[in-house]
């Protein structure tokens, strides 16, 4: 059953003016949209993994809130704070509903 109970921000590049007038393109986060967070499939994840790449979540949106962009905000619960997790793969499963993979990246700085 898709519930949509959790919320993300998908982060768009915007348009604006520095401080000296010049105009700038900047990232912005959205307004927060609802998403259905599904598991990531165990041979996506390992496959990644391989890659060097971490997968995190995996997320459902309505087609038409999705834009191409290439980072979303998501956080568990309200007392949790935002994380920028970056869209890795996105994936139009028909008309209606797109798939968005994330990864975050590490937040030790370990080598």
């Amino acid at each position: 059953m898709k519930t949509f109970d959790d919320e993300i921000r998908l982060i768009s590049l915007v348009e604006g003016v520095d401080y000296e007038g010049f105009p700038v393109i900047e990232e912005g986060p959205q307004s927060p949209i609802l998403a259905n967070r599904l598991s990531i499939r165990s041979n996506e994840f390992w496959s990644a993994k391989q890659g060097g790449v971490t997968l995190t979540y995996m997320f459902e949106v309505h087609s038409f809130e999705y834009s191409g962009e290439e980072k979303l905000l998501y956080r568990k619960s309200e007392a949790d704070p935002w994380l920028e997790h970056k869209i890795e793969r996105s994936y139009v499963k028909d008309d209606n509903l797109t798939e968005l993979v994330c990864s975050r990246k590490a937040d030790d700085h370990a080598t």
